[in-house]
This record gives structure tokens, sequence and C-alpha cells, in this order.
């Protein structure tokens, strides 16, 4: 698997060629201190039909399927992801992105999290082709624009963005749909 780095991008293709229809992106992570609950919800935005799926709408997109909230990012594996189906999808690009639930109110903010990782999967086949660490430089940022998954064409290209912000999900969107 390979292990991107910010600004690093990857083809969304087969080896033979043709593209992979069916991608998904998980996100997980560790809480920093023992006690602590930091909900961090995962979300999409599609900047072209200005929509964004998250928690509680969570096929606003067409072609775009959340998992349900994990409140505690407890236990192996992802915590949370996120399937687009490119045969449903409409043309544009989405854009992955983190947030702290409720951040300002509980004080919270990146900081607290340990060991928070985006991977993605060629969906077709179960098989992670990528990861990217989003917890280093979090600070006191309560949101991030992870990733992007642009649309060359008929097939997508993952790009780790690792664009902190500090606001809530609409603030996060507005800076997507500004873009």
């Amino acid at each position: 698997m390979l292990s991107l780095e910010k600004g690093q991008s990857l083809s969304l293709t087969k080896p033979d060629g043709s593209s992979i229809q069916k991608v998904r992106v998980g996100l997980s992570w560790d809480i920093a201190s023992i006690g602590s609950n930091v909900d961090l919800d995962l979300f999409v935005v599609h900047k072209e039909s200005k929509k964004v799926a998250f928690f509680n709408d969570k096929t606003a997109i067409s072609g775009i399927k959340l998992s349900d909230d994990n409140l505690t990012g407890e236990g192996e594996g992802d915590d949370e992801f996120t399937e687009l189906d490119a045969t449903k999808t409409d043309d544009g690009d989405y854009y992955i992105c983190v947030n702290i639930y409720d951040a300002k109110s509980r004080k919270q903010a990146f900081n607290l999290v340990n060991n928070a990782k985006a991977t993605i999967y060629n969906n077709e086949t179960n098989t992670a082709l990528a990861s990217y660490s989003i917890t280093e430089d979090g600070g006191q940022n309560t949101g991030i624009i992870v990733a992007k998954l642009k649309d060359v064409g008929g097939s997508y290209e993952f790009t780790a963005l690792g664009e902190y912000i500090v606001g809530d999900i609409n603030e996060i969107a507005q800076v997507v749909f500004r873009k």
C-alpha cells in the first residue's frame, strides 16, 4: 500500500488502465487521552452542486454513501468511511472532509486526536490502495479538508490535501465552495 504525503495524487485506475468505478475512503483515529470523547465526523462536499453528505443526511449526494457515525474512534480499522460509486455520481470534484463535532462548545481540537489517517480502497476488490496521515500539525484546528477525488474524464484521482481549518461542517463546506 502506498503512503501519500500532502499534495501527492493517486490515479484511481486498474492495472489494465480502466477506471476503478467504486472506491471507499476510510477514516481511523485514536483519542490522545483516556476518558476524552472526541467525535470526528467524516463528510463529503460536492463543489459543483454545493451539496454536503454528512451524518444527518448520508445520501445527499448522488453516488455517495456514508457509514454510521462512530462517536469514539474505538476499535481497529476504519472508524468511519464513505463510498463513491462513479457509475452514479455527478460530474465534478468531491472533497473528503473531517470535523470535530461540536468542537467549539466542547473546547476540542485536533491536538486531542492521535493516529488519524485516511485510507483509500478499490471497493470492487476491497484492496487498500493508499493511506494518508492526517494528524500531523493539527493543533487547535477543528476541521480538515483531507482529500479531493478529482473527476478526470471518466475516472478519479485522489489527492491528499491536508488543509486544516477552524470551523464546523458549514464553514468547511463554504471554504470548498470557494475553491
